[in-house]
């Protein structure tokens, strides 16, 4: 304990008034550290539930033609039809690369979204922290309404949001709608406040100079560490579905369930019943969490 706690004043040392560069680093070790802690839990339940229904809205269309192909290859007979079926056919659906990139991208939105909340939420630098405290309920509830919306998209229960056959949601229930849910979920957030993260607050404290815009960047930073595992779990979700037959053929269903659990977290927003879950989960696992840096 002796020794984490020395590593822990170091790093809280290097982030407030260490090089730059080494600062950055720092930070965003602090926030891959606070990925494994259960400061995050208020993030998670919704982003998994967005995720799973991003990704199986963007995997290839299930055709009656691929699901032979699957079949087929599962039992391991008819490898000649399935290589005569395959020859001369074009792929559909997005590329897998791109389809790839395009749920990393989405993810990546989701961490700016709660990166900009949380920087305005700890950087008086904007002047704008009374701002967001005096209205967050007000804004919870908003952000509830839009995740439902994202929910029924993901359902395919709003017809002006979607786009074919298998009913995938179009750009506010994928891509656009991704920051505005990551900034919904960080109203709820309480990090745990490791040595890090505390000097890093104290120096966005500043209102002024470099002072206000070092903090600012650490802050980010820190955000980065947090974010990059979900982007990691993005990126992987979406191979896999690519990549493992089941999956492949479930994909409707992983999107339905995704839609679902938007719709039951945007109706936990909107009627209070998620601040209920936040103030659980602080009280129960947060409060006395102490991250080593």
């Amino acid at each position: 304990m002796i020794v984490l706690a020395g590593v822990g004043e170091s790093f809280q040392q290097t982030a407030a008034t260490g090089p730059l560069l080494l600062a950055l680093g720092a930070c965003l070790l602090a926030g891959l550290v606070s990925f494994a802690s259960p400061c995050v839990v208020p993030l998670v339940p919704g982003y998994l539930s967005y995720l799973a229904g991003l990704v199986g809205a963007q995997a290839p269309p299930a055709t009656v033609e691929q699901a032979r192909r699957d079949r087929a290859a599962a039992t391991g007979s008819g490898s000649t039809a399935v290589l005569t079926e395959t020859v001369g056919h074009k792929k559909t659906g997005p590329a897998p690369d791109t389809g790839r990139l395009r749920v990393a991208g989405a993810a990546g939105l989701f961490v700016a979204g709660f990166t900009v909340v949380f920087v305005l939420a700890t950087a008086t630098v904007f002047g704008l922290i009374q701002t967001l405290n005096v209205n967050r309920e007000l804004l919870q509830r908003l952000g509830g309404v839009v995740t439902i919306v994202m929910g029924l998209a993901f359902l395919g229960l709003i017809p002006a949001l979607q786009r074919d056959t298998r009913m995938a949601p179009r750009r506010l229930a994928g891509v656009a709608g991704a920051p505005l849910l990551g900034a919904v979920f960080a109203l709820g957030w309480t990090p745990c406040l490791g040595p890090t993260l505390s000097g890093v607050m104290a120096v966005a404290a500043g209102t002024e100079g470099t002072t206000a815009a070092r903090g600012v960047a650490l802050i980010v930073a820190y955000c980065a560490g947090l974010g990059l595992p979900f982007v990691v779990l993005a990126f992987g979700s979406a191979s896999a579905l690519r990549g493992v037959g089941w999956l492949r053929r479930n994909t409707r269903t992983i999107q339905v369930i995704g839609g679902l659990l938007l719709v039951a977290v945007g109706v936990a927003l909107v009627t209070g019943a998620w601040d209920l879950f936040v103030g659980w989960v602080r009280d129960g696992f947060v409060a006395e969490v102490t991250l080593p840096i």
